[in-house]
């Protein structure tokens, strides 16, 4: 047994914290049975073994979440922390030579005392830490490299870089890439926060000359016009402020700082955006230039100091985006003369690496790099949907080898076109085919999250819908979730509460909704309301409806989402933090209420019938009004956590008169219809608490009705449907989730994949072959993990009321699924279960991570037992 996944404020080793109020995490390790722990005791101390915090010894099993109160942390100083616990375990009948003194014979039960030691490194906590300034751009479109070269005198102990760049930067130190992060840092409502990040560069520093590099990017900071753009918008010019601090064996501090003294060049990069793509003349690159012993010539300028953003600086609070996948192309064909389509056999987001060999005579030649996710009917790169004029672009210099990824701009794409280039494979004269393209490689990106799930399943079509979806989830996870990877990359808010229950199982995502609730709060208006997209990048699209702007479908993700991370992680921490936010919005909501009842948004978005994408199904008041009572049980459930009783009742009044009014108005109670009886109507009262008990049979019974009634196709959209899966699992209908899972000729999931998607697309017969419409790349339809894992799989998590340490294990095996294996990341360890169908008998095996009590059981009820950790199994029939 041992204790193992240290993390501070929910990541292993943090180096970048610049909050006091932190807190801490840890797992146990080991193949006893019913392993609980019985106590913790935590200390924190400096490296010269000054005691900061000394928890004492507390009776607790908790073992995440648990908050430093000690002495004030100073900036950018690094903090050693122990973790001393005492677990106890089932005995087991023990022999001399497998007795230990660290363990306690007590009849029951044994003990043993375990030890775990991790560090944690604070950023700047105040805005005087910071002692150079912005320098950067003051005309456009011009790019440049900044460079600073700088002599360090004595043994180095430790250096730490910190840099914002403002949008994106990359940055060398003595010619190495100070990490493997891109688009860094991440993305932020720039007028009220700016990210920056650090790193440890103890290694790359070194005695004698050294030298950094920059190179910009305009990010989301500073949108030009020019190819495809979404639409234009700037913070300011990119800018940067960097800060290396280097400290001596003997004790001497050096800081190098971003002032006048850094000089510039015309970078390679001509032409840089987000949603247009990246020219890049390689003729403007040295690779001298990131050697320590090079010196500026007159072609080098001083830098610009520029005013700072308005942001506010902060440390980035989640985990770095990476290039976390590669594709090699699974096809490659002349479709003209010259132009070459490479396929890389799925649909995914990020950019394509290429390497090149030329004569050395090819300089100035240019490569075009088209990316789409879709053909024409001529089999050429179709941009026609999204994404219009986006590509990349290489100018060749002299080199015989050469290399280009873009740094700065990345899209959704199955497909590049290439022009300018020969694939290796077709060469045959060197002097007439040059320059050859010796790869070309697709780097998938996505940050660089612990991997919480997996789900398989004996029916292959489930298989491929969770890839589809899998594949779309990481593919729009960036520093926010983005609703396309090609056409907006825009954080509608809607998909983070609505999938986020789905996006929990695969992902480990706690810090990154953090960081999302923070944007929310920054983008908060006066009057209370969250707009529709955090951060609030592009505005106006109000003039089209006005619920682009303010849908409570998609403000409610600022009550909605602390609530799902509090259930998924015990933490409460968010409550605390954007309380205020979260009543504000709540307010704003109130206040829009004609009889109690909300009649303004976009009500189920994209459901299905033919005046897509507008609700048609589902009248908008009935949608709008069920997410705003949800909103009221949770935060009547949220100010009762944080002791704020007089709040709790007025949110209990609120509820009752919105109960009272929305059923005078929408419930028929001879049919036991709400509004038009539709999927999502029927399944968000239901899930919301509106439905009177007495009438909770008739609903249900409508429900089924209507589901059955349709051949079991789909009609709920973005919004009803993950509401619509929640309600059948709930109340016993899983086999109809199964036939509706299954058809493959009717718009849903197995529509998609029958039609050769490999993403989830936007709409539910987006990847119909007569006509591909909307993005092929979408995340906010995929709620059917929820009941990939939790009603195939059984395992319960989101929506049950039970306490933070305890689980539900109840499969639901269906027609056409025979064996099933699932597992999930809880904050204590791993939960894995595994089914198999023998003749009418199902035999499940559980894995119970540590600290744990799980509830076995089994749709039938012949099974009901309480379990601790380690491997349990039990068998039911169907």
């Amino acid at each position: 047994m041992k204790l193992y996944d240290l993390k501070t404020n929910y990541l292993i080793n943090n180096i970048n914290i610049d909050r006091q109020d932190i807190v801490f995490s840890w797992k146990i390790k080991g193949h006893e049975k019913e392993i609980y722990q019985e106590s913790y005791r935590i200390r924190v101390i400096t490296e010269a073994g000054d005691l900061v915090w000394d928890s004492g010894c507390v009776q607790s099993s908790q073992m995440t979440n648990i908050s430093y109160t000690g002495k004030e942390l100073l900036s950018s100083t690094r903090y050693l922390w122990s973790i001393d616990c005492v677990c106890s375990f089932r005995a087991e009948e023990m022999t001399e030579e497998k007795s230990s003194p660290v363990m306690q014979y007590d009849a029951v039960r044994m003990k043993q005392n375990m030890r775990g030691e991790a560090f944690f490194e604070t950023g700047y906590f105040r805005e005087t830490d910071w002692k150079g300034y912005f320098i950067g751009e003051t005309t456009e479109p011009k790019h440049h490299l900044f460079r600073k070269g700088f002599e360090c005198r004595g043994k180095i102990k430790k250096a730490k870089l910190y840099v914002c760049g403002m949008g994106h930067f990359v940055c060398w130190i003595n010619a190495l890439k100070v990490s493997d992060h891109v688009l860094e840092p991440g993305w932020s409502v720039y007028d009220k926060t700016c990210f920056y990040t650090a790193y440890d560069v103890t290694d790359l520093v070194k005695e004698g000359k050294n030298a950094v590099l920059v190179k910009l990017g305009n990010g989301m900071f500073h949108v030009p016009g020019g190819k495809y753009v979404y639409y234009e918008r700037s913070y300011g010019k990119s800018k940067m402020l960097a800060q290396l601090e280097i400290l001596y064996e003997d004790g001497r501090k050096q800081l190098v700082v971003t002032d006048e003294s850094w000089k510039m060049v015309p970078s390679p990069i001509l032409f840089c955006c987000i949603y247009g793509g990246e020219d890049y003349d390689a003729r403007l690159w040295k690779r001298e230039y990131l050697d320590a012993q090079y010196e500026e010539d007159q072609e080098w300028k001083n830098a610009i100091r520029v005013e700072p953003p308005t942001g506010t600086l902060k440390a980035m609070p989640m985990e770095p985006v990476k290039v976390m996948q590669t594709y090699e192309p699974v096809s490659v064909k002349e479709v003209s003369p010259g132009v070459w389509l490479y396929d890389f056999g799925k649909n995914f987001s990020g950019w394509v690496r290429m390497k090149l060999y030329t004569d050395t005579h090819s300089s100035g030649k240019k490569i075009v790099m088209k990316p789409a996710e879709l053909l024409d009917r001529d089999g050429r790169a179709d941009q026609r949907i999204t994404a219009q004029k986006y590509e990349w672009t290489y100018i060749l210099n002299d080199e015989a080898e050469q290399e280009f990824a873009p740094d700065f701009s990345y899209t959704g794409l199955r497909y590049v076109e290439v022009t300018g280039a020969i694939p290796q494979e077709e060469y045959r004269n060197s002097g007439e085919h040059l320059p050859v393209l010796t790869h070309l490689t697709g780097e998938f990106l996505y940050p660089d999250v612990e991997k919480a799930g997996e789900f398989w399943c004996s029916n292959q079509l489930f298989n491929d819908i969770h890839g589809i979806v899998l594949q779309a989830i990481l593919s729009n996870t960036k520093s926010y979730f983005t609703d396309c990877p090609q056409r907006e990359k825009l954080g509608w808010l809607e998909e983070s509460h609505l999938i986020g229950p789905s996006i929990m199982y695969n992902l480990e995502v706690h810090a990154l909704y953090g960081k999302i609730e923070q944007d929310m709060a920054d983008a908060q208006k006066e009057n209370g309301l969250i707009p529709d997209i955090c951060p609030e990048y592009v505005t106006g699209f109000e003039k089209w409806h006005k619920g682009f702007l303010d849908s409570p479908e998609w403000g409610s993700a600022c009550i909605l989402n602390p609530w799902y991370i509090y259930k998924r992680y015990g933490d409460t921490s968010l409550f605390k933090r954007y309380y205020s936010v979260m009543r504000d919005y709540l307010d704003y909501l109130g206040s829009m209420t004609h009889h109690e009842v909300l009649h303004h948004g976009l009500g189920d978005w994209l459901d299905i019938g033919p005046c897509s994408p507008h609700s048609q199904n589902t009248p908008v008041p009935v949608v709008a009004t069920c997410i705003y009572y949800y909103d009221l049980t949770v935060m009547k459930q949220i100010a009762s956590i944080l002791g704020k009783q007089k709040d709790a009742k007025e949110y209990q009044k609120r509820m009752e008169r919105v109960y009272y009014e929305y059923n005078r108005q929408f419930l028929d109670e001879q049919t036991g219809r709400y509004g038009t009886g539709s999927q999502a109507a029927q399944a968000m009262s239901l899930m919301v608490g509106l439905v009177p008990d007495e009438m909770k049979q008739k609903v249900l019974k409508e429900l089924r009705r209507d589901v059955i009634g349709r051949g079991y196709a789909i009609t709920a959209g973005d919004i009803g449907h993950p509401f619509l899966i929640a309600a059948l699992l709930k109340y016993e209908m899983s086999d109809l989730i199964n036939e509706m899972t299954n058809i493959t000729e009717t718009p849903g999931y197995g529509y998609q994949v029958a039609n050769g998607a490999t993403t989830l697309t936007e709409e539910w017969d987006g990847s119909d072959p007569q006509n591909p419409h909307g993005s092929q790349n979408h995340l906010m339809l995929g709620s059917i993990e929820e009941w990939f894992y939790g009603g195939l799989g059984g395992i319960e998590l989101l929506r049950t009321d039970l306490p933070f340490h305890e689980i539900r294990i109840l499969p639901h095996p269906e027609r056409g699924v025979d064996q099933v294996k699932a597992w999930t990341l809880h904050p204590y360890g791993k939960i894995v279960v595994e089914w198999k169908r023998y003749g009418e008998t199902v035999e499940v095996n559980v894995q119970i991570p540590p600290n744990l009590t799980a509830h076995l059981e089994s749709p039938d009820g012949s099974v009901k037992k309480t379990v601790g950790s380690g491997l349990h199994s039990y068998s039911f029939r169907t």
